[in-house]
């Protein structure tokens, strides 16, 4: 039985890869983005504590975005199985610009847009999960600031756990 699920897992992380690895950079409307796709990225290494809410309400949950690997990763979203998903970014005048998209599959997607700045980060995150009688569409927001952490985790290691846990309905919510 322990067999069978690890070759499932491993199977699972193989194809994840190869599916991501076909993944086009696409901007919101449907062309090439202009943020190319790299093996790793401005804020690999990087961490951020902060708050999570929806847009236009109050922010009343922490979270902790990391970036490593070309990857990036919610601490919230991970036990609830949402997949490390890979970053693109760029600097600017403005700061170091992202996007990326973390999926589960079976509770949609968090796709992200934001700014990191002086040391903070400010994210638009879309949830989108479709269904056969509807479709959730709906946008939250993430403010943080850089979080002083020694130990670097590997997108690889995360995307184990994130394939393995079992969410509760309860505490998966956005």
């Amino acid at each position: 039985m322990v067999r069978a699920v690890t070759l499932l897992a491993v199977a699972g992380i193989l194809l994840t890869f190869f599916l991501l690895a076909q993944w086009p950079a696409r901007s919101e409307d449907g062309g090439q983005a202009a943020i190319p796709v790299s093996a790793s990225g401005a804020l690999d290494g990087l961490s951020f504590e902060g708050m999570f809410g929806p847009s236009g309400g109050s922010s009343d949950r922490a979270d902790v975005l990391y970036f490593n690997d070309g990857y990036f990763w919610s601490k919230n979203c991970v036990p609830c199985g949402f997949l490390p998903g890979p970053y693109r970014s760029r600097e600017t005048d403005e700061g170091i610009r992202f996007e990326g998209v973390l999926e589960s599959p079976d509770r949609g997607r968090f796709r992200y847009t934001g700014l990191v700045k002086n040391g903070k980060v400010y994210a638009q995150i879309n949830w989108r999960k479709e269904r056969w009688y509807w479709t959730i569409d709906k946008d939250f927001r993430f403010e943080g600031a850089r979080a002083e952490s020694s130990a670097s985790v590997s997108a690889k290691s995360v995307m184990l756990v994130a394939l393995a846990v079992k969410p509760e309905a309860d505490t998966c919510r956005p």
